[in-house]
Formats: C-alpha cells, sequence, structure tokens
C-alpha cells in the first residue's frame, strides 16, 4: 500500500496589507480612490463635514445649536452641546495629561425618511442628535449646505451648516433648490437660498467667555 502526502510550504507572506485582508481582491482596492468612498457614503446618506475654529486664547463655555426656521422666522431653538473649548490629552509613552483647546468640529450627517441624523464630534466629546421634519408634499427635499468662515468670535453665533428644503417654482410647476454651494453670511447666493427655502435647519456653535455665564 502506497501513501501519498502533500507537503505546504510556511512562506513569509509580502503582499501589501489590503490583499492580505482581501485575499481574493473582491474589492479592487488599488482602483479606489478617497472620492469613490465619499461618493459611495453620499449614495447612502452619509456625509462628513470639517469645521475649522481657529486657535482659542482662553478656556470658554461652549455650545452647539440648531435654529428651526419657517417662512423666515425662527419657530425652536435646541441646545445640542453644552461642553467647553478644553480638552485633555497624553503624550506618547506619558501618564501626565496636558490641557489645550480645540480647534475643530466633526459633523458626521446620515439622511434618512424625513430625519437627519448628526454626530458631533470635538476632541473632548462626541454626541448624537436628530432632526425632524415632515415634508408639505411629495416632491419636496432637502439638501446640506456648508458655511466656509466658521473661525470663532466671542460670544457670537458662527453658523456651520444649513439643512434646508426645496421650493416650489410656481412658474414651471416643480421643486428647485438653487443658491450658493458654500454658503457666507451676507453673501448674496446664501441670502437667496434662506429666504427662498420654506424650511430649515441652521446649525452654528456659540464660544462664550466663562464670566458671562
Amino acid at each position: 500500500m502506497t501513501v501519498t502526502g502533500l507537503t505546504q510550504e510556511i512562506k513569509k507572506d509580502f503582499r501589501p496589507q489590503n490583499l492580505k485582508e482581501d485575499g481574493k481582491n473582491v474589492y479592487k482596492t488599488h482602483q479606489v480612490s478617497e472620492l469613490d468612498i465619499l461618493q459611495a457614503l453620499e449614495f447612502s446618506g452619509i456625509r462628513i463635514f470639517k469645521f475649522n475654529l481657529g486657535q482659542f486664547d482662553k478656556k470658554y463655555a461652549f455650545y452647539i445649536f440648531t435654529d428651526e426656521y419657517l417662512d423666515g422666522k425662527i419657530t425652536k431653538t435646541d441646545t445640542l452641546v453644552a461642553y467647553s473649548n478644553e480638552y485633555h490629552y497624553y503624550q506618547v509613552g506619558s501618564e501626565d495629561y496636558f490641557l489645550d483647546y480645540i480647534d475643530q468640529i466633526k459633523i458626521f450627517t446620515k439622511e434618512e425618511e424625513n430625519k437627519l441624523n448628526l454626530k458631533i464630534c470635538t476632541y473632548a466629546m462626541s454626541t448624537d442628535k436628530e432632526l425632524t421634519y415632515d415634508k408639505t408634499n411629495d416632491d419636496q427635499f432637502y439638501n446640506l449646505r456648508r458655511y466656509i468662515n466658521t473661525a470663532w468670535k466671542p460670544d457670537k453665533k458662527i453658523s456651520l451648516l444649513v439643512f434646508a428644503s426645496s421650493w416650489e417654482d410656481k412658474k414651471h410647476g416643480f421643486q428647485r433648490f438653487c443658491g450658493s454651494a458654500e454658503l457666507q453670511e451676507n453673501d448674496k447666493g446664501t441670502k437667496e437660498l434662506l429666504s427662498s427655502s420654506p424650511h430649515y435647519f441652521l446649525i452654528s456653535y456659540k464660544a462664550v467667555p466663562e464670566d458671562n455665564e
């Protein structure tokens, strides 16, 4: 009786990490760019926004708000975050921690039926919130627009994001959404968008000196 056996050679795997994790290269990661990933996320209703706050000079009470507007008037204000602009961190290899001030806000958004989910992050905290709304007709839709000048000013609300509804083009009978893709205070395109949209949420932040609390 003859027995035939097979032996496997042990050989160091020098393939790139992506091929180790996807051995048959199903996802073709060498062909996928960061833009592709962001577009796929947006297709799933997910977007990522980062806002530069500039450099703080001292500790402030730190708030993030949402103001809901209907026909150009505020109908509701909610405080999404009540914290401070301070955070602590550890240096690598040290058990001592140090303090500094945040310099950015990161907001993840996910659009679902009649709802916008928010995940708001700074170096110091993260929180999940949601905005809900009702459409006035089946054709109405909502869009997100970001502000580009978001550096802090003491005791002043700084706009970050707008989640705004489309509006009816009465002449042609369809829903329209136009205006600047990136918003700025006192900008013509921004004013056009906000004055035309019958319903929108404005997300903003405010750094308040602690002696003003």
